[in-house]
């Protein structure tokens, strides 16, 4: 008789890519919010090269990138070392 394993639920992966795509939601709704607040001397640039309009949806844009991608960097090099250490211990 063989057992099944069910994958129903919140397991590894799929809980850290909620978790970023919170995180990520999270610096949308900070950026509408800032955009919306407008404080003096407002200038967003992405990557000090592109220029973002000081509005709520330039600071989404702007928080969304810079969030998504440092956050997702990071997520990656976890992702990485975490399979690589996985496949030694078996």
């Amino acid at each position: 008789m063989s057992t099944q394993t069910s994958t129903v639920g919140w397991e590894g992966r799929r809980v850290v890519y909620a978790i970023y795509a919170g995180v990520v939601g999270i610096a949308a709704l900070m950026g509408f919010v800032i955009g919306l607040i407008q404080p003096e001397n407002l200038d967003p640039e992405l990557f000090g090269v592109i220029q973002l309009p000081p509005t709520p949806v330039g600071m989404v844009v702007f928080g969304v990138v810079y969030v998504g991608l440092g956050v997702g960097i990071l997520l990656l090099a976890v992702a990485v070392v975490a399979d690589r250490f996985d496949d030694a211990a078996k």
